[in-house]
């Protein structure tokens, strides 16, 4: 085991340091009960007397606890150490970091950007619903996890969080800026307010970092990179490589210097850029589909359980609902676990159909519950031999 700085808790056995920077260590350890991989978070010991360090750690503690996604990295834990360190036990996501990607790969093709992107906007979006904002999306601050043949993005760090709705001292005490300037909106190197509409600035950065391979306003000195940001022309992906020209006007809209001429929401631009990599939004695609019948509480339970996974929640009635998800983009297992988690006498199928998704509206096969699964269903959970 790396012995810098490393320490004891109780029911986890260390293993060795895979991450550390200005903030902090993150160590891969194994916990004892179950034997799971985990990762811990540590502040270091220095910082434990600086007041932002700590509003910084229990921010991001904060922010996990209130946030259930599938793309957000999940926490199992916190607590301090016996010197005085904060810590977090958080999953441990095995692959390598998108920024790492895009330095082997350069550009990545518009389709596979927007695979990353999407799940990227549904937790974003997910965050926002919370009353967070991340104000530090970036390629470091995202692991490609591959899971069952596919991959999963996650998104991490959320020590620069920001709660919309906490009232406590701020981060901005001993310094006018948070973020990383590369990956920063004109908001924020301006020490204003920041809103959803930051972290779709950032989203549009990402885009044009993955298409092209290389940052919109990098290469050029900081002070001329937070002039261009705010003044310069929009980047133009397809300027710089073979792409259609189509898709350089959702990344201008999500890069406009002034918040309120962005996207309103993460969502809307995964929708705007879908729309123009793989044409109108009328195709008809393969979605997982959750449908469910119960009581009114067990119905809300079954909404909420359903948008925390980023589905779309096609129908709705008193005693039942339906929703839908694009089947490369949805957590399966996590799915079944938040329906059996459901109390009560429910009646409940997780299946496999085709719908076409524009926004919120979804139409198509997957509305007719008898053509995906058995009908009438029977108490419990069915779910499809197909996924």
């Amino acid at each position: 085991m790396d012995g810098s700085h490393s320490f004891e808790l109780p029911g986890y056995h260390l293993d060795r340091l895979i991450g550390e920077g200005g903030f902090g260590q993150v160590w891969r350890a194994r916990r004892e009960v179950d034997d799971r991989i985990v990762a811990i978070k540590v502040l270091h010991l220095e910082l434990v007397q600086s007041v932002d360090a700590m509003t910084r750690f229990q921010r991001e503690l904060d922010a996990i606890e209130r946030l259930h996604h599938p793309n957000v990295v999940c926490g199992l834990g916190h607590g301090t150490l016996a010197d005085g360190r904060p810590y977090l036990i958080l999953e441990y996501i095995e692959g390598p970091s998108l920024r790492e990607v895009l330095h082997d790969r350069g550009a990545l093709p518009p389709a596979e950007m927007l695979s990353i992107l999407e799940p990227l906007c549904d937790a974003l979006n997910a965050a926002h619903d919370a009353g967070l904002v991340h104000r530090d999306v970036k390629a470091s601050n995202v692991i490609l996890a591959r899971e069952r043949g596919a991959i999963r993005p996650v998104l991490l760090d959320f020590g620069l969080v920001k709660l919309v709705d906490q009232v406590g001292p701020g981060l901005t005490s001993s310094r006018s800026m948070l973020g990383t300037p590369a990956a920063m909106a004109p908001e924020q190197m301006r020490g204003q307010p920041v809103d959803p509409r930051t972290d779709i600035y950032a989203l549009g950065l990402l885009a044009y970092h993955m298409l092209t391979g290389q940052p919109a306003f990098g290469g050029a000195p900081g002070v001329v990179q937070s002039y261009l940001q705010v003044h310069g022309p929009r980047p133009r992906p397809s300027s710089k490589v073979d792409i259609d020209p189509a898709i350089d006007e959702p990344i201008a809209r999500a890069l406009a210097p002034e918040p309120e001429a962005r996207f309103t929401s993460a969502r809307s631009l995964s929708a705007a850029l879908r729309v123009v990599i793989h044409g109108t939004e009328g195709a008809e695609i393969d979605v997982i589909v959750l449908y469910m019948e119960g009581d009114a509480v067990e119905v809300t339970q079954a909404i909420d359980a359903a948008q925390s996974l980023g589905l779309t929640v096609a129908l709705t009635a008193p005693d039942s609902m339906l929703a839908v998800i694009p089947r490369e983009r949805v957590d399966t297992a996590m799915l079944r676990q938040k329906v059996s988690g459901i109390s009560g006498q429910v009646r409940a199928a997780i299946g496999l159909s085709k719908a076409t998704i524009s926004g919120q509206l979804v139409d198509g096969p997957a509305l007719d519950v008898e053509g995906w699964a058995p009908y009438p269903l029977s108490i419990g959970l069915w779910v499809s031999d197909a996924i």
